[in-house]
């Protein structure tokens, strides 16, 4: 039985708006959220309806599946940007009790 690919994606990602507004998560580091949800789904779909359970091919097609659905050049060009703006802003605050 079990659930299909695309339903586990399709829930994964309904849910990553729904958690990370939850969890105060900036919107460029939500695609993390959808990985760790689709990986998280699809290992527990394969470890309750998979005849042969294998926890390392279940992960790495949870990995697989998780990282085509988000796209790994635009989640990390984004965690890039998100991490750098926090810097620059923890600089310019920084820089600005000195000057006082």
């Amino acid at each position: 039985m079990g659930f299909d690919l695309g339903l586990i994606i399709a829930l994964a990602l309904a849910a990553t708006a729904t958690l990370s507004d939850v969890l105060r998560i900036p919107k460029k580091l939500r695609s993390w959220v959808a990985v760790v949800l689709i990986v998280g789904l699809y290992l527990v779909n394969q470890w309750l309806y998979a005849p042969g359970f294998d926890w390392k091919t279940a992960l790495m097609g949870g990995v697989t599946a998780g990282l085509a659905t988000v796209g790994i050049h635009s989640s990390t060009k984004n965690t890039i940007e998100q991490w750098t703006a926090a810097r620059s802003g923890n600089k310019k605050k920084q820089d600005s009790q000195s000057a006082v």
